[in-house]
């Protein structure tokens, strides 16, 4: 539970509002929704309690997704990580093709 009032307090901190898909998305994906929604009413209940800094490796990973970039930062960098074969590929086809007109360019003018 106090990973959950950690969660909140960091959103409430960043200027969001603590929702349960917020705090969902910071949590690792085996975290039931019950004890999400438990924690946030913990949290609504004593928004300022104090809690020991997190030791659990799930948490410190999730605060530090947080302060490395915003979602669309991260959405931003595996777009371009997906993207950056396609753009390698393209430019290999690019140059078949110049080198495929060069062919043939050569050998309309022996032709000729």
């Amino acid at each position: 539970m106090d990973r959950i009032i950690l969660i909140a307090q960091q959103l409430i901190k960043e200027g969001k509002t603590p929702t349960t898909s917020l705090i969902k998305a910071r949590l690792p994906k085996n975290t039931p929704l019950p004890a999400i929604i438990q924690g946030l009413k913990m949290w609504q209940d004593n928004p300022n309690k104090i809690i020991e800094a997190p030791t659990e490796p799930a948490l410190t990973s999730s605060a530090s997704q947080s302060v490395s970039g915003s979602i669309d930062e991260q959405i931003d960098s595996r777009i371009a990580q997906a993207i950056a074969p396609l753009k390698e590929e393209i430019n290999t086809l690019k140059m078949q093709v110049k080198t495929l007109q060069t062919k043939i360019a050569a050998a309309q003018s022996q032709e000729d």
